[in-house]
């Protein structure tokens, strides 16, 4: 009796310990489950990288190249794409602020320059697949808006950058960023990325067949050549071909080049590493009192586009496609330790800054960094690649200037075509969100003004959440208010005369 008592309670025992390592690796299970769903937030330990060699070995595991599902092919190409995409900034940027009386070829080479550090930092500090430039309603907004509108000299408008991105560096810090992220309904920000890739593909099929600057008819074999270029690109890319960011532009290029030759009209661009000089520390701090409204609305300007920029582009480079989970998507970006969101902003306005010193306008990340997720890009050391490659044209920019918008524009219009599915997780049924976004989705093409677009969305969510009869004006908080402010200056400053 007592050996089979004994032996019967072993034999429980032994099955108890068994159901208790049954249940352990299955809380193992699942907990490695949610690290995989949690699209590399929690990454196991013990990873090893599938590189061989120490500088190999070191890249990948700085960047965390093999944990993100990329590899170094994919981060080249990606960051060759970038540039390909914002080639165009070299040029046009230039000539707009050519309007404010800033020297071309030095505005060129700062431009260069800066895009190229501050794009390396980008990938250095954030990890992110994102470029930062001169912005392109930023330029207009100095150009016109500050010189002409309120007849300051181009010296003085860069003093003005140089302050304001100082400031946007203090309101990257803890409490002044989660506020305003805060100020931000999740489905309004959708939206203003949407309008701002609407923004850039507007942009793309306009400078496909016109000149971006002047809007003056051109070459029109121009257009054919883009639409063939996008049509590659499209056809390539769907046959998981990542190489034809790289292909389709330089064929396009070959092409354009000869039949411009042909009709007498190829011409090669003059270029030297000289010119920094008439821009570069030549400041001026004679403000007048508009600078007190003027600096606020730049900094409010700036800030809309870099955090809406910036969020559109981790959606899409850490959730493979653009699927809206606003829990995952906010602790990736408001870790205190971690924030991506916090060192991209702070970046931007100490480069910003840096810019003012040079003479220049503001910068801020570019939405066509898009299109280096698209050829799967995933980690900073494609931003890297696309620094390295704004650096190299200082040096050998007529060969960059002879691949034409026509070879260009084509990744912008793309890079349309990949964020406008973000535009299916807003609520259609919610006047009181979608009136905003229709009137900033339309405003910033229409308008030319990113900063006009995202004021009169805010201001116009703002008002209807105060008369709308649901009561969302308890919703209403004082950063908002804050932003609303702000907003209306804008609006002011952008629609005078």
């Amino acid at each position: 009796m007592s050996t089979s008592s004994s032996s019967s309670s072993s034999d429980s025992e032994s099955k108890n310990s068994d159901v208790e390592l049954g249940d352990q690796n299955k809380n193992k299970d699942e907990k490695n489950k949610k690290k995989k769903k949690q699209g590399g937030l929690h990454r196991e330990d013990n990873h090893h990288s599938p590189y061989e060699g120490s500088l190999a070995v070191k890249l990948d595991k700085f960047f965390e190249i093999s944990k993100r599902g990329s590899s170094f092919k994919r981060e080249i190409y990606g960051g060759i794409a970038m540039f390909l995409a914002s080639l165009y900034i070299l040029t046009v940027h230039p000539q707009v602020l050519q309007k404010a009386n800033v020297p071309a070829k030095g505005t060129r080479m700062v431009t260069a320059l800066l895009s190229g550090l501050g794009t390396i930092s980008m990938g250095i500090f954030t990890g992110i697949p994102i470029f930062i430039s001169n912005g392109m309603g930023q330029n207009y907004f100095y150009a016109l808006t500050i010189c002409a509108n309120n007849s300051y000299e181009w010296n003085t408008a860069s003093s003005l950058v140089f302050i304001q991105g100082i400031i946007i560096v203090a309101i990257s810090w803890g409490f002044l960023r989660i506020k305003f992220l805060s100020s931000i309904p999740p489905m309004f920000r959708i939206g203003i990325g949407f309008g701002i890739a609407l923004f850039i593909g507007t942009l793309g099929i306009s400078s496909m067949f016109n000149n971006p600057v002047t809007s003056e008819p051109e070459l029109h074999f121009r257009l054919l050549l883009a639409v063939l270029c996008l049509v590659m690109i499209t056809g390539l890319i769907l046959r998981n071909k990542i190489y034809v960011f790289i292909l389709a532009p330089i064929v396009t290029s070959i092409v354009s080049q000869i039949i411009r030759a042909a009709m007498s009209d190829f011409e090669m661009e003059e270029w030297g590493i000289s010119g920094m000089g008439d821009t570069v520390f030549k400041i001026n701090f004679k403000w007048k009192v508009s600078a007190l409204w003027l600096i606020p609305v730049m900094s409010i300007n700036q800030l809309f586009d870099a955090v809406c920029t910036t969020l559109t582009v981790i959606q899409f480079a850490f959730l493979d496609k653009i699927q809206f989970d606003e829990k995952r998507f906010m602790a990736l970006i408001t870790t205190s330790k971690t924030s991506k969101l916090q060192r991209v902003i702070m970046l931007t306005g100490l480069w910003s800054s840096i810019s003012g010193a040079f003479g220049n306008a503001q910068m801020v990340p570019f939405i066509e960094s898009i299109v280096g997720g698209t050829v799967g890009a995933r980690t900073g050391l494609s931003s890297v690649v696309t620094g390295l490659c704004f650096i190299l044209s200082i040096f050998i920019y007529p060969l960059f200037a002879l691949i034409p918008n026509e070879a260009t524009a084509p990744l912008m219009v793309y890079t349309t075509a990949l964020v406008i599915e973000m535009i299916t997780h807003v609520d259609f049924s919610d006047l009181n969100t979608i009136i905003p976004i229709v009137i900033s989705t339309i405003t910033m093409p229409l308008m030319s003004s990113i900063l006009l677009g995202i004021a009169l969305g805010y201001s116009t969510l703002i008002l209807l959440w105060l008369v709308g009869p649901e009561k969302k004006y308890k919703d209403i908080k004082w950063p908002m208010i804050i932003v609303f402010i702000l907003s209306v200056v804008g609006i002011v400053f952008e629609l005078r005369d």
